[in-house]
């Protein structure tokens, strides 16, 4: 089976590491800012995806780049392409391997395939505690995203959770609550708190966070938890950092629109772009 990807993302400076984008997501988030939500981009088997990637590293880096996240989109969407994928990028000699999902599909089997592959990290989303806020957000409950927490944990996988600060939906408050649920499990549990920015959101739902709200979301989830980060990207971006994206030609005009607001959302972004097709026409 095939999955769609519609970019892959490295950073060149001052490390090197890759975002492998699996296009299609079980969520429709209202404030989604990601082009691969959608079903978009080229079809790929797992095995023509893992020789682009070595071939778009070469190209852009000149050599493996062996610390890699795959995300979406949603990745656990085809479990048996996922782990697939995994075991195919580890033959071929990336070392550090991330998933970044919104759990809502992590459930036993597929924590412990994880598991038994040495993850390195999963990245996983909580957008709310309160099931009536998350529902109205993802049109999904949250029930297997916070049981997902618990298999993670139980199982002995290495994982942060994170949550977007959105005034008035997830606020302060909502943060209190998931930074308690995850402190019942253990307070030892990693948290980030991210700034949600209408300017990238498909539905403008409420306004950026300011810094203080920011602040008080930290200070509340350091009430329950030992490792909290508040993390607002705009004002802590690092200009020394430089980004190449191979991407679908034929998303070109949505992408373009994204660089634009990129540029006037945060000052010294850097990023420059590869069609797909000057990868694939190499040889060898």
């Amino acid at each position: 089976m095939w999955r769609r990807v519609p970019f892959i993302t490295f950073c060149v400076k001052p490390t090197r590491k890759a975002w492998i984008n699996l296009a299609g997501c079980n969520f429709d988030c209202r404030g989604c800012f990601a082009i691969a939500k959608e079903d978009v981009g080229r079809p790929f088997l797992v095995a023509e995806l893992t020789d682009f990637f070595v071939k778009a590293c070469k190209h852009v880096c000149g050599g493996l780049v062996t610390d890699a996240v795959i995300t979406g989109g949603e990745p656990t969407l085809n479990p048996s392409y996922l782990v697939n994928l995994i075991k195919h990028l580890r033959k071929v000699g990336v070392s550090r391997i991330a998933l970044s999902t919104n759990g809502f599909l992590l459930d036993e089997d597929l924590v412990n395939r994880l598991r038994d592959l040495n993850i390195d990290l999963v990245k996983l989303d909580i957008k709310a505690f309160s099931e009536d806020v998350h529902y109205w957000y993802t049109g999904r409950d949250n029930r297997n995203v916070l049981k997902a927490a618990r298999l993670l944990y139980d199982r002995g996988v290495n994982f942060y959770v994170r949550t977007i600060l959105m005034p008035n939906i997830v606020d302060v408050d909502e943060v209190e609550r998931i930074a308690r649920f995850l402190s019942s499990i253990s307070p030892e549990i990693p948290y980030r708190i991210y700034e949600f920015d209408p300017l990238h959101a498909r539905q403008p739902v409420t306004r950026k966070p300011t810094l203080e709200e920011m602040v008080e979301a930290f200070k509340v989830a350091k009430r329950y938890l030992a490792h909290v980060e508040a993390i607002p990207a705009s004002t802590v971006y690092d200009s020394s950092y430089e980004y190449i994206e191979v991407r679908d030609e034929a998303l070109m005009d949505k992408f373009n629109e994204i660089d634009e607001i990129s540029k006037r959302a945060v000052k010294g972004w850097k990023m420059k772009s590869i069609p797909f097709n000057a990868i694939l026409s190499k040889v060898g």
